[in-house]
Parts: structure tokens; sequence; C-alpha cells
């Protein structure tokens, strides 16, 4: 008992503090999971008031403290904390490796830290924080439920922390990537995805951090600071465009890696998938204004978003198409092993929710159903395949990786491959309820709509409570294999593989050695006897 505690210690310290790079990757991964399970509560919560159909007034501010609760666990936790994952994990399976790990670990530390801090004032002001209601104090509206007075700039300086550490960690990544690459060595296209976005991550979070400062001044200055609405949502979009792709493009870079190993063939055009980079990072920065189609926004500008998104769309079809004929000109596609799979359905998701989103950027169709569950449906369904689906299968690969031993078993791998099924068919007819719903005029982020909507609420909730298992399943089934290979050979995160000197101490591998010696014995009489029947016939 005493020697389990001592080993769950050492465990525990290796977690919290790592000392390698694959160390960092399990410290975001396991970041990004917990804020996974905080969204996802608060969303089955905030589903739990939709679906109930005799509210009283008096529930609002509690639907909406879930719905907020789930914004920012999703957007300032989930997110930062998976893409910075998958950057990490990307860099290690391209032989880079992390230089500044006390500095990467505290700024993980600080950033998760300072949002569960904001989170605990119990805010009302959903993800994006618009101004005036976000700093608003009074009876009427309260920007936080706990929080008053000089406790809200603490929230919003908590904030500012926990962006400004996500922005320095990326920026750290981007240094100590070109810190360990050999020189004229090429770094694989995963790496090259992740290194490449974790630049744009560098570049934009800082914005939302310089939007948090100003309510921090605005907070505790108000006589001397105001704050320009107008100003700060163009400063806050600056950032909340990009943000979406933060987990989805170095997802992509993980596409573009496994699913030629799967298809048994090389990736169809590698060249195309690096000129891509270029496209789709440069393009996430430069169509942000597209989330303001409701704003009176002058015709010309009207007519960059439509051209400027289509030609972003345009980097995505690119590499669907290389991806697609990757799969289709293979050896056959073995979908049968569970990271097979996941990521077949990651690069399937992302192309009906993208689909989606295809009509959007046209100004006349944006203004119908900019507001509605039609946009929720369309980025649910990418998140749902694509994230959770794509990062599910990275997190699968991490634990291969930590414990080169594992090796799942043909019942693990059925356990997973169903859950994989079970998750993605119930939340893909969750995603096109939602956009039939928005279609038909079901506004977003409204406890009160239409009694028309309720057999859409209705289904969509029991649909998600069916799919939920799916993923814990493929997860679960997973980590068992993990705990159980690691145990039946000593493994531990530390030191994921035998050690020669273990393998050759012991019977089996002294048997190990006379076996190979006996055969290489046999091998050269038997080339002696051959040359030696050629030289007599001579």
């Amino acid at each position: 008992m005493i020697k389990q505690v001592f080993n769950f210690k050492d465990l525990a310290s290796k977690v919290v503090n790592p000392k390698d790079t694959i160390g960092e990757a399990w410290l975001y991964f396991l970041g990004a999971v917990s804020w996974l399970i905080i969204l996802g509560t608060a969303a089955m919560n905030l589903r739990t008031f939709l679906t109930y159909d005799a509210n009283s007034p008096a529930v609002g501010p509690v639907y909406y403290s879930a719905l907020t609760i789930h914004g920012w666990a999703a957007m300032l936790g989930l997110v930062p904390d998976a893409a910075i994952a998958i950057i990490i994990f990307s860099m290690y399976k391209s032989k880079l490796s992390i230089v500044h790990k006390k500095l990467i670990t505290a700024l993980f530390w600080a950033s998760n830290l300072g949002l569960a801090v904001a989170l605990l004032g119990d805010p009302h002001t959903a993800w994006y924080m618009y101004p005036p209601l976000a700093i608003e104090d009074t009876s009427t509206f309260q920007a936080f439920f706990f929080y008053h007075g000089s406790l809200m700039a603490l929230a919003y300086g908590c904030l500012a922390i926990n962006s400004a550490g996500g922005s320095i960690a990326a920026l750290t990544l981007v240094i100590d990537a070109y810190l360990t690459k050999k020189k004229d060595e090429k770094i694989n296209i995963f790496a090259a995805y992740g290194v490449a976005f974790a630049l744009v991550i560098a570049f934009t979070l800082p914005a939302l951090t310089a939007a948090e400062l100003w309510y921090v001044l605005a907070v505790l200055f108000p006589s001397m600071v105001t704050v320009n609405p107008l100003l700060w949502t163009i400063l806050f979009w600056f950032y909340g465009h990009p943000v979406v792709y933060y987990v989805p493009f170095p997802l992509f870079g993980a596409l573009y890696y496994y699913i030629p190993i799967y298809a048994r063939r090389s990736l169809y055009s590698e060249k195309w998938a690096r000129w891509n980079i270029y496209l789709l990072a440069i393009g996430s920065m430069l169509i942000w204004v597209h989330h303001l189609q409701t704003f009176p926004l002058p015709v010309d500008l009207r007519a960059w978003i439509t051209l400027s998104t289509l030609l972003l769309a345009s980097g995505s079809g690119l590499t669907v198409l290389n991806l697609g004929l990757t799969v289709l000109t293979g050896q056959g596609y073995n979908w049968k092993d569970p990271l097979g799979l996941t990521f077949l359905v990651a690069l399937i998701g992302f192309i009906i929710g993208g689909v989606q989103a295809l009509p959007l950027p046209i100004n006349l169709i944006n203004g119908v159903v900019h507001n509605t569950y039609y946009v929720v449906g369309h980025f649910h369904l990418v998140i749902w395949t694509l994230i959770l689906v794509g990062f599910t299968g990275v997190f699968v690969d991490l634990l291969k990786e930590t414990n080169p031993s594992l090796n799942f078993s043909a019942k693990a791998k059925k356990i997973m491959l169903a859950g994989i099924i079970w998750w993605t068919v119930p939340f893909v007819t969750v995603g096109y309820l939602m956009s039939v719903a928005g279609y038909l005029g079901l506004l977003r982020r409204v406890i009160a709509y239409p009694p028309m909507f309720m057999p859409y609420m209705d289904a969509m909730s029991l649909l998600a409570e069916i799919g939920i298992p799916g993923l814990v399943m493929t997860i679960s089934a997973a980590i068992a294999e993990y705990v159980r290979t690691g145990r039946s050979v000593g493994v531990s995160v530390s030191s994921p593989s035998v050690s020669p000197p273990a393998l050759f101490a012991s019977r089996d591998g002294i048997n190990l050695i006379k076996n190979i010696k006996e055969n290489i014995k046999d091998k050269n009489i038997k080339e002696n006897l051959v040359n030696n029947k050629i030289n007599s016939s001579g």
C-alpha cells in the first residue's frame, strides 16, 4: 500500500512538472480533457433548461451561467490546451523537442488557473464578452454573479493571464522548434502544420489579451477609461475568428501524416499540403470581418467578405482533395484499425461540417441565418468530428508513443471502433437537426423559443445523451490497454519501453539470444555447404 502511494506521488509529480517533451504533451492533453469534461457538463445542464417546458423567469440567469461556462471552458480552456498539446506532439513526432520546459509548464498552470479564477465568479456574458453588458454591475444585469467592483477587474485580469499564457507558450514552441531542428533536414508534415499555426496563435491571441486588459482599466478607472464597443469588437474578432482554427489546422497536419499510413501509400501531393499552409495561415487572419455581417458595413467590404472567405475555403477544399485522392488511390484504407477510423471520421466530419459553411459568406444568406441554430449546427459538426474525434486519435497515438510495448488486443480494438461509431452517428444527426431548426428560424443563445421547436430540442438532448458514452468507451478502452500493458512489462510514463539490459538479464532474453545465435550458425553452415558444392563442381 505504501509503495503504491509513493508510485502515485511520483507519477503525479511527473505529470504536474514534466521533464521532457512528451511529458509536456501529456500535461496539455490532460488540461484539454479536464476542460472538455467541464464544458460537456455545462452543455448538458443548459440543455436541461432548454427542454423543460415550464421554466420560470428565475431560470434565465442559471441558463446563461451554464451557457457562458460552456463557452469559456471550450474557447478559452479546451481550444488553447488542445492546440498546444497537438503542436507539442507533432514536434515530438518530427524529433523536435522543447528547450524551455519550465517556462512551458509555468505558462500552462498560469493560463489554466487564471481561467478557473474567472469562472468561479459565475459569469453571464457568453464566451465573446461583448461590451457594455460584459462590464455592467447593476441590479438589472450583472456580468458576474459573485464578482463585483474591483473583483470584476481581477476576473478580467485573470483572463488576460489566461490568453497571454497561451500566446507566449505558442511563441516559445516556435522558437524551440527552430532551435532543435537539424540543419538541412525537413520536418514532417505534421510538425510543419503544428509550428506554422503555433505562430498564428502567437500572433492573434494577444488581441484578446489587449481587449481583456481594456476591461480591467475600464472597471478600475471608469471615469478615465471608456470602452468603445466597435473598436473592442474589432479587436476581439481579430482573435475570435482565427481561434476557431487553432485546433483544426494542426489536426490537418495530423490527417496529412496519419491518413497515408492507413491508406498504405504516400500522401498524394506533399507539395500541395506544404504550400497550403501559407493560404490557410494568412487567410485565417484576414477574414474575421465576416463575423460582423449584421453590422451596417460598406458594400465593398461585404464583397471582400465573400471573396476572402471563399478563398480560405478553397484551402480547406484543397486539403480534402489531397486527402481524398490519397484514400481513393491507396491500397485499401485500413479503417479497422482504431487510429485509421478516427482520422477517416475526422476527415469526413470536416467535409460535412464545412459544406454547411459555404453559403455563410454570401451576404443575403448570412443575414437570414447569422444568429440561428444553422450556424450552431455547422460549427458543432466540425467540433464533434474533426476536433474531438481527431483529438482522440492523436491522444491514442500519444499512449502508443509513451509505451512502445502497447499493442491493442482484438477485443479492445472492437470496443474502440464501436465507440467511435457510437459517438459519431448520434452527434452528426444532432448537428443536422440544429441546422434544420436554424433554417426554420430557431434563434441561438435564447431560452425562450416557439413551441414548434420543442421536438427538435428534445431530439438533440436525447441523441447527445446516447452519443456521449461512445467517446468515453474509445478513450477508456485505450487507457485500460495502456495500463494493462504498462503493468505487464513494467512501463512508466518516464520509461515507456523495456531497456536492453533488462531484456538480456531475463531468462527469456537469454533464450532469445541463444536462438538467434543458433539460427546464424545454421545459416553459416548452409552457406558453406553450398559454396563447397559449387567449388567441387567447378
